[in-house]
């Protein structure tokens, strides 16, 4: 019975659908009528007809008046329907005109299709998503704008599937290409199409172009992994990639390898020729180090000069070796660089998995030690990672941790080392020399911390310590004797500070010296540093009356033409030529040229590290002038200097 009642009301709905309800309703109406008609017409007119000659009259015009209310009666039976259907025609047309306004202004594509995928409809949005005119869209396929053949296969069979086994409908994003030929990334939400029975009739999506979103995303992703400069991956995506090498070398009992490459003297290339040079070179480098690896293996940017090179899967340390050779190479070539050619060397660290390290932090840190330890050694080579490069390492950071405060803790003290003239053995100056004494280290001599401050530019602060102390001690030892020099040390990062002159000014200022007793020490360092304002600057102090100073003469490579080019007044002969110039001929002709030379330039001579009677008098013999050395006094306290400069006087 339920099933027959189902059955009527489906066929009732198509019965309405189909608008047969409207003239049944006027049929039904009209039948009304004519039955009531028919029974009581007679009735009616007896009651209103007067007599018997006004009865025959209206009976013999009740068909005339049955047929003039009948047309009447469905005339406005009909106009009634028709007035009702043109109203409705109205208000779907309005609603029709709203529905198309607001699918042309909404910012989203929306497309209809069939079930052979054939556009069937698309708003003026989709349209300007694929730069088409107005109904160029309808007609085509949904595949026409896969960028290939091969695209255009998938989505169709893709397409048929949705068709034959509809899955629940789920957003997907996909590329497009537009009719003039732009590249578009789409988002597509989408659904089935169903008629009033439920069958599939096709699809509708809403489709948004999301390029300039997939742009920005990708931009930023970039900018989070990759090294704007060289376009390498930076120190967080290098140390990812090296942790999935680590896991794929566990986990197939391989071995892999971290190589820490630092470009040796950079920062003099910055300093003289520029950072947009320096950058140029940093592009050039990384791009010769990632042409000269594998597919598998990575390189990386960690910042400023260093780069990081990991290796998967490494087979032995022959490869490694090969490896390192290989990148070394790359630098052995110059770099063009605006029409100059620029020599560039680099010092590798190497550490091994999983000897020398387990996970990224630590086979970092070991390939950093590692490499640190290849500059130690001269740079330009590769060193592989030792526990005791660990050692050295943890050492050089204490050190380096200690001295960002050792100023403040007041650790850092002056000895002064006397010179003594040759002609009388008598003290004519001292050499102001740096001494640290920190109380978690103990006492720690020059060679090893003075490197450490250089690297680190703690040096320019000590610096100006050290010019500050020696200064006013020498204004005491002037107060004994007024010839009384003092000489003090530059590094070359001091040399390149912006405010070395005003200070040495200042200095002078406040703690005033005879003339011609204030002598700046330098080393080829400075000279070779490639600094722009040397030439300046090495004028500017000779203008203050302060006496340069080549130091360690003989260690370097150009030292004959600097002593031409640039206005020293005084030659140090370094200590390794007076340790064995009794003994060794070679050593004693080497000191006799050099005092020869400095002699016809017009430069005193002064010989370092003099310890026996036996060197003072040879020295003496060749015309040396000065000498300093444990011979006549180690290094001792100001107040020690004061004493030997007053038995002196005595």
């Amino acid at each position: 019975m339920g099933k027959r009642f189902n059955n009527l009301m489906v066929w009732l709905k198509s019965w309405q659908r189909a608008g047969c309800f409207t003239p049944i309703r006027i049929a039904l109406m009209y039948a009304v009528f004519a039955g009531l008609w028919i029974i009581f017409s007679d009735q009616l007119i007896a009651l209103v007809a007067a007599d018997k000659n006004t009865l025959s009259q209206l009976q013999t015009f009740k068909g005339l008046i049955f047929v003039v209310v009948t047309t009447l009666l469905v005339w406005l039976l009909v106009h009634r329907s028709m007035r009702a259907q043109s109203l409705l025609v109205l208000a779907l047309s309005k609603s029709q005109q709203r529905q198309q306004l607001l699918l042309d202004t909404v910012p989203y594509g929306i497309q209809e299709s069939d079930l052979d995928g054939k556009i069937t409809y698309s708003n003026k949005a989709h349209h300007q998503i694929l730069a088409a005119e107005q109904d160029a869209l309808i007609g085509r396929y949904v595949w026409d704008f896969k960028a290939d053949l091969q695209d255009q296969q998938f989505l169709k069979k893709y397409y048929a599937e949705l068709v034959s086994q509809q899955p629940a409908p789920e957003p997907y994003i996909t590329t497009n290409f537009t009719l003039d030929g732009q590249h578009k990334v789409l988002e597509i939400v989408w659904d089935y199409l169903r008629n009033d029975d439920g069958e599939l009739q096709g699809f509708i999506s809403v489709i948004s172009d999301i390029t300039l979103r997939k742009r920005q995303e990708e931009r930023i992703l970039q900018l989070a992994h990759y090294d704007m400069l060289t376009s390498l991956p930076n120190r967080f995506l290098a140390m990812d990639r090296l942790q999935q090498i680590l896991v794929r070398a566990k986990r197939r009992n391989k071995k892999a390898a971290v190589l820490f490459v630092d470009l040796d003297n950079f920062k003099k290339i910055n300093d003289s020729l520029g950072h947009e040079t320096g950058d140029r070179l940093l592009v050039d480098a990384a791009e010769r180090l990632k042409n000269r690896l594998r597919k598998e293996d990575t390189v990386g940017r960690l910042g400023g000069d260093e780069f990081i090179v990991l290796i998967a899967e490494l087979k032995d340390s022959d490869q490694l070796m090969a490896i390192a050779e290989n990148l070394l190479d790359q630098f052995r070539r110059p770099f063009q660089i605006d029409g100059r050619e620029l020599m560039l060397t680099a010092s590798v660290g190497i550490a091994v998995f999983p000897q020398d390290g387990q996970d990224t932090s630590t086979l970092l840190r070991h390939a950093d030690s590692a490499m640190f330890y290849a500059k130690d050694q001269g740079r330009n080579n590769y060193v592989f990672f030792t526990r005791e490069m660990n050692e050295v390492v943890a050492r050089r950071l204490s050190i380096e941790q200690q001295m960002h405060s050792a100023l403040e803790r007041g650790e850092f003290y002056l000895h002064f080392q006397p010179l003594y003239r040759l002609s009388d053995n008598k003290m004519m100056g001292v050499e102001a020399l740096l001494r640290w004494n920190n109380a978690v280290l103990g006492q720690l001599g020059p060679d090893e911390f003075i490197p450490i401050a250089e690297q680190s530019g703690l040096i320019v602060k000590i610096g100006e310590f050290v010019i500050d102390t020696a200064l006013q001690a020498a204004t005491q030892l002037q107060q004994q004797d007024p010839s009384m020099r003092i000489a003090i040390n530059l590094s070359p990062a001091q040399f390149r500070d912006s405010g070395l002159l005003d200070f040495i000014r200042k200095k002078i200022r406040q703690y005033p010296l005879f003339a011609d007793t204030l002598e700046l020490e330098i080393t080829e360092g400075v000279l070779l540093s490639g600094y722009a304002m040397t030439d300046q600057i090495l004028q500017d102090l000779t203008d203050m009356d302060i006496k340069l100073v080549m130091d360690d003469f003989g260690t370097g490579y150009s030292s004959l033409s600097y002593l031409r080019r640039y206005p020293f007044k005084v030659l140090k002969i370094d200590r390794s030529f007076i340790t064995d110039m009794n003994f060794d001929p070679a050593d004693r002709e080497l000191v006799n040229a050099a005092i020869a030379m400095a002699h016809g330039l017009g430069m005193k001579v002064v010989a370092e590290g003099v310890e026996t009677d036996a060197q003072r008098l040879l020295l003496k013999e060749l015309g040396c002038d000065c000498v300093q050395g444990y011979y006549f006094s180690k290094p001792v306290p100001i107040e020690d200097i004061a004493v030997q400069l007053g038995t002196q006087e005595a």
